[in-house]
């Protein structure tokens, strides 16, 4: 059987789909590939080239031209909102269903009972009328309110304080218990829960969750697993 190699370039976007001025009009006229070419006119990337990045971009720059022997396409997306990932999941054959608009507030009561029941230490933080929780003193168990709100679940570490695995084994608990898109565990080192807890912010009044680059997870030493 043949085998073929599939190499996803995230964060190298080359324009936006019909819809985005309707739903996302902030992200209309985003283009990564224009405005690094805008910044950097002569670089030259030959083997993107190649394969016919310009092609798909529909447009040259000074050093990057059309290649009329390349194999290559665009298509739109199918999953609701925008999520990289679901992207990611797209281009290897998936088929996602339409997402629900969740909020880990409308599944407090199964998430902390599983992650009891499991035997771990979870603290309530409250803030504003919201609640996220604390799980051994240094997993916080919140929205995600980076991406689309509403589609997935963070659980975020100091990894200098907790073991990578335990978060996971946390967040496999976490997974378990409720019916989010993505549970998403992830940390770095050099920072602290402190950090991690100050980077907190509400939503729509209904979304609580810690804002990634605030948590300086980023910064160093980072680990994830979608």
């Amino acid at each position: 059987m043949n085998r073929f190699i599939v190499i996803v370039l995230d964060g190298f976007g080359i324009g936006s789909m019909e819809d985005t001025h309707r739903n996302r009009p902030e992200d209309a006229k985003a283009n990564t590939l224009r405005s690094i070419l805008n910044v950097y006119p002569d670089l030259r990337l030959p083997t993107l080239e190649k394969l016919g990045i310009m092609n798909a971009a529909g447009f040259e720059s000074k050093g990057m031209k059309f290649n009329s022997s390349a194999n290559f396409g665009r298509s739109a997306l199918m999953h609701n909102g925008a999520d990289t990932f679901m992207g990611h999941q797209e281009i290897m054959g998936t088929l996602p269903k339409k997402s629900v608009v969740q909020c880990l507030n409308d599944q407090l009561v199964p998430v902390k009972t599983a992650l009891l029941e499991a035997g771990y230490k979870v603290q309530d933080i409250k803030v504003e009328n919201l609640t996220y929780f604390l799980v051994e003193d240094y997993v916080a168990v919140a929205d995600n309110i980076d991406s689309d709100l509403g589609q997935a679940i963070n659980c975020i570490a100091p990894l200098d304080n907790i073991s990578f695995e335990k978060l996971l084994e946390i967040a496999q608990v976490v997974r378990k218990s409720v019916t989010f898109n993505r549970v998403i565990p992830f940390g770095g080192t050099g920072n602290t829960i402190e950090d991690i807890l100050a980077a907190q912010e509400v939503k729509e009044n209904r979304f609580i969750g810690n804002v990634a680059v605030k948590t300086k997870a980023y910064l160093q030493g980072y680990r994830v697993i979608h």
